[in-house]
């Protein structure tokens, strides 16, 4: 297989684990969008492919479940989710995690790179909230209320982060263990 054909390969399958991890049933945050997102950071050699990966997932994804599954909840059609900025910005800094991951690849790391990556998303994602919900009051105790709001949210992103990311890195070094050219 080419250095291409192999890059082609992950980049596909990242995607098509992002998406189909929000399509499963799971609880709410539990999907392994930060975990692909750390793991592009690390195994694509180019940040602009990682970002590819990430915001491809998000986007099907996204159109998907706002236009058939949530159809309800919105007035025709659904390009983008309301304030996807936010979010979307959120799991792009777990990219970056990624990339530290690969300066010294222990599980340690990917642990940290896993908080980083759901306290960043935690941050963004509710600020975001904050700002164009108006159950929230535009002032401190509101922004405390959407923090606050979303810490049961957090929990299950963390735990899934990590599990996702745990299976992502641990294949990857069986597999580069027994194919070492495919590194």
């Amino acid at each position: 297989m080419t250095q291409s054909n192999k890059h082609t390969t992950l980049i596909i399958s990242l995607i098509a684990l992002g998406v189909f991890s929000r399509f499963l049933p799971h609880p709410p945050n539990a999907t392994a969008i930060g975990a692909v997102a750390i793991f592009g950071g690390f195994a694509l050699q180019r940040i602009s492919l990682s970002m590819l990966v990430l915001f491809a997932s998000l986007f099907i994804s996204d159109m998907v479940l706002n236009n058939i599954v949530y159809a309800s909840y919105y007035e025709g059609f659904q390009l983008l989710t309301p304030g996807f900025i936010y979010m979307y910005l959120g799991f792009a800094i777990s990219i970056f995690a990624g990339r530290w991951v690969k300066t010294n690849y222990t599980y340690g790391r990917i642990a940290g790179a896993s908080i980083v990556s759901v306290v960043a998303f935690f941050l963004l994602s509710n600020f975001g909230a904050w700002l164009g919900n108006p159950m929230y009051p535009q002032n401190i105790s509101g922004l405390i209320a959407s923090y606050v709001a979303g810490l049961p949210f957090a929990l299950n992103q963390f735990t899934f982060t990590a599990l996702y990311a745990v299976v992502l890195f641990g294949a990857y070094g069986v597999f580069t263990k027994k194919y070492p050219t495919f590194a």
